[in-house]
């Protein structure tokens, strides 16, 4: 993809956030279901990024699957019905999944150098047997670490996602709807994160202040399930809805928020003939 043209990069204004957050949830009204599955299956297949060395591979294909949901975003957008199978969609295309996981390689090198650099020294003072039961899924051995290495952990882990995310949040759809290397999507996109900073702001502080109580629900379920060895199954349910809700909108917002800054091409999206399925 050399001597691809240079993009052009639009500035908004902080309002347009707003419109972004509520043309999110406009979309996701169009077709709730179809989006919803799509969604739970995305977070079914994310639940895996903890265990060893399928939890590498997971978060490798992050990026492509991320514009498998964003796809189902455009398709919506445009009178589509997407079905499930549009999540693995990228997987097959030859232009743009080398881009893809070449960007989830980076994304994760990353995010494992930051939590390295802020954890490194607490985690060679616990106990190697410790490690081994909590690798092995042993969650009453998480009682036993010190609560200020399990804080430095979170602190950790949260900041390589908000890093990982902010690097990718742009690249992905520039990859995939406009078919940019992956290291003139990255330009590009932090450059239209530093010249759209205020309406992206306004939604990173809605988003934060939505994931909050979704952020305390989860902590009270997994503190449950540790002390009792079962949490609420009401407040597993609720959880269950709320979290791929809750991505639609991240997503559906990232997806207009490309849309609005960069510009789509023109395309056709699939027309599915009657009595489609909601998986393929």
């Amino acid at each position: 993809m050399v001597g691809q043209p240079p993009l052009d990069i639009r500035k908004l204004p902080a309002a347009r956030g707003l419109a972004w957050l509520s043309g999110s949830w406009d979309l996701v009204k169009r077709q709730p279901l179809r989006l919803f599955l799509i969604s739970f299956f995305f977070q079914f297949i994310l639940s895996f990024s903890q265990t060893g060395a399928l939890g590498l591979v997971v978060i490798l294909c992050l990026p492509v699957l991320s514009a498998g949901l964003l796809h189902a975003f455009f398709l919506v957008e445009n009178g589509g019905k997407p079905m499930l199978a549009i999540l693995f969609m990228p997987f097959t295309s030859k232009d743009s999944i080398g881009a893809l996981l070449l960007l989830g390689a980076v994304s994760m090198l990353l995010a494992w150098a930051v939590v390295s650099l802020v954890v490194a020294g607490q985690v060679l003072q616990i106990d190697p047997d410790l490690i081994a039961r909590i690798e092995q899924g042993d969650l009453e051995a998480l009682q036993l670490i010190d609560p200020s290495v399990m804080e430095s952990a979170v602190l950790a882990m949260a900041l390589g996602a908000v890093i990982s995310g902010t690097i990718t949040y742009f690249a992905v759809p520039l990859i995939w709807f406009r078919k940019r290397a992956m290291g003139s999507a990255l330009v590009s996109g932090l450059k239209a994160l530093g010249s759209n900073w205020k309406p992206l702001l306004v939604i990173g502080l809605f988003l934060g202040l939505l994931a909050v109580p979704i952020i305390l629900l989860f902590g009270y379920f997994y503190v449950s399930a540790i002390s009792s060895g079962a949490g609420s199954t009401m407040l597993a349910f609720v959880l269950l809805v709320i979290g791929p809700l809750f991505q639609l909108v991240l997503f559906g917002t990232q997806y207009l928020a490309f849309r609005d800054i960069f510009g789509l091409d023109v395309v056709s999206p699939p027309v599915e003939k009657k009595g489609d399925q909601l998986v393929a």
